[in-house]
């Protein structure tokens, strides 16, 4: 979906400036102090946000575009969603942008009045969400994961070019959620380590067990929730830093060992640190609903053999 607006160039390129820019946050985090097999030990590092520069003309070309819809001129090619207004709250939405830092509310609010301009059927849907030491720009109230009307929004919002520039290149479902209470979450749960080190972006760790049903109906979510955090338990009671996570969209539970700051890999080698070979060495392989999986050198001959499929490193999830 191409928008032709007809719109002079400078108001253009401020709205291409403002939401292509606004939703990508620098890290800034500096390297921090950590290791062992025990956990790493963080210093808390802030991010540096610098102040945006909207142009001195943004006023002048907004109230341009402001007429034009008065009038009752309308966009040439203007989309059309199917989510609607929204009711705020808890539910499924689609996020448009993510800012995280002490301006975060500052600027998604400046991303949701550019965003609703573009978007004038979604413009009472778009909203500001709190996330975990951010906030989230969503639009559009949708069922669930599975809704229709959520995926061909996405298509169209993916579509959406100005200048043959996508505008929202990232729309995604997410579910919102209401913030838990710190209070109610267990220290053996992996979240738990976004409360120890709420400073620190960039979190990992190792990824060494999951369950899943998988269409079986074997492991339904009561059962494999049980075996995860029974798993995690007996790690921890043998001195080992293990953690469970229930993931509701990918309808699996997992266990993972270890924390690890942005040096978990080497961007550039590939390589792993030092701390999570050590782990490796402990927990070599990736157990499925409590079996060993075998990644074969040949999927189409069998016969060739294969290895034991390697524990994987994951970004521990925001609260």
């Amino acid at each position: 979906m191409t928008i032709r607006t007809g719109l002079h160039p400078v108001f253009i390129a401020l709205v291409l400036t403002t939401l292509l820019g606004m939703g990508c946050q620098p890290d800034s985090n500096r390297p921090v102090a950590g290791g062992g097999s025990n956990g790493a030990a963080f210093e808390p590092t802030e991010d540096t946000l610098s102040d945006l520069d909207l142009g001195e003309d943004w006023a002048q070309y907004e109230q341009q575009l402001s007429s034009r819809n008065a009038t009752g001129s309308s966009t040439e090619g203007a989309p059309t969603f199917r989510g609607g207004a929204a009711s705020g709250g808890p539910g499924f939405a689609i996020v448009l942008a993510t800012f995280g830092g002490d301006a975060h509310r500052e600027q998604a609010n400046q991303f949701r009045e550019r965003a609703a301009i573009l978007l004038p059927e979604m413009a009472g849907s778009i909203r500001i969400h709190p996330s975990a030491g951010g906030s989230l720009v969503v639009c559009g109230e949708y069922a669930g994961w599975k809704d229709v009307g959520a995926k061909q929004d996405i298509k169209t919002l993916q579509e959406l070019t100005i200048n043959g520039v996508q505008v929202f290149p990232q729309a995604m479902l997410t579910e919102l959620s209401v913030p838990r209470d710190p209070n109610s979450i267990d220290e053996a749960e992996l979240v738990s380590l976004r409360l120890r080190y709420p400073d620190i972006r960039v979190l990992y760790t190792l990824e060494v067990a999951i369950w899943g049903d998988f269409e079986s109906g074997q492991w339904p979510e009561a059962t494999r929730r049980r075996a995860a955090e029974r798993y995690a338990r007996t790690l921890r009671q043998r001195g080992v830093p293990a953690f469970y996570h229930h993931d509701p969209v990918r309808e699996m539970s997992m266990v993972t060992v270890g924390v690890f700051d942005h040096r978990a890999i080497d961007g550039q080698t590939g390589l792993r640190s030092p701390q999570v070979e050590r782990f490796l060495m402990d927990f070599p392989e990736r157990m499925v609903n409590g079996e060993q999986i075998i990644d074969l050198y040949d999927p189409s001959d069998p016969s060739k053999g294969g290895r034991p499929q390697e524990p994987r490193i994951v970004e521990v999830p925001t609260l």
